[in-house]
This record gives C-alpha cells, structure tokens and sequence, in this order.
C-alpha cells in the first residue's frame, strides 16, 4: 500500500470514526436546550459499517499505548483535522517533518497490525461459538 492509499484509507477511517458516535441513543437535552431557538438541522452522516475499519481501529489503539506521541500526531491529522502543522509541530516541539514522519510510521505500523487483530478476533469469536455449540 502507497502512502498515498494508507492517507485515503486513514481519512475514510477518520469519517468511521466520527460518525461511531451516531449509534447510540441521543442524550435527552435538558429543559433550557429546550427552550432555546436552533438554527442547526438534526441532519446525520450516514457512517459505514465496516468490520475492517473496526480492526484498523482496535490497531490503532493498541499502538496508541506504546507511540503516545505518534498517537497524538495521528489523531490531530486526522481525526480532528488539524490545519497548522507547523504551529502544531512547534507546540509539540518537535518539525513539521517530524511530525509528519510520526504521524505516517503510526499508520504504517497500525496498518500492518489490522491483520493479526482480525486474525486474533476471528479465533476468539469461532473459539466461543464452538463452545457454545458443545452445550
């Protein structure tokens, strides 16, 4: 995979990731929110359901635990779609191309867990359904 297809496919996961939140019931608003005039629609994205995405998600959060820093990076790029690396790079203090090189190896290396992940779950799942199959 290029690096040009890993940043597609870590925006398409950003937008995943963002769009999570829409799957559980909406917080009740409280009696002031009620009373207050919105001018926003209740418009929501659609999300993908995507196993792989979720796999590429539990990656990148079992690397988060040992590159904080290349964690950090990542979700400031993508996640919350940072616009002044520069600024970034110096408030982290580290370069702009540093934080560039952190933030590509993080998904690089989360790219290259995604497999063992799916594979480990994969076990574990058919592992569960053969036992409760022996009952």
């Amino acid at each position: 995979m290029t690096d040009q297809e890993l940043g597609a496919y870590c925006q398409e996961w950003a937008f995943w990731a963002r769009t999570r939140r829409y799957l559980a019931p909406p917080v009740p608003p409280s009696i002031m929110a009620k009373l207050q005039v919105t001018d926003r629609g209740d418009w929501e994205p659609d999300g993908p359901m995507s196993a792989d995405l979720s796999f590429f998600n539990m990656a990148l959060h079992r690397i988060a635990d040992d590159d904080p820093d290349g964690g950090a990076c990542f979700a400031l790029f993508y996640f919350h779609r940072a616009k002044n690396i520069k600024a970034l790079a110096y408030d982290l203090g580290i370069g702009r191309q540093t934080f560039y090189d952190r933030m590509h190896r993080f998904a690089r290396l989360a790219m290259k867990w995604t497999p063992t992940i799916k594979k480990v779950h994969l076990a574990a799942v058919s592992q569960v359904e053969d036992m409760a199959m022996a009952d």
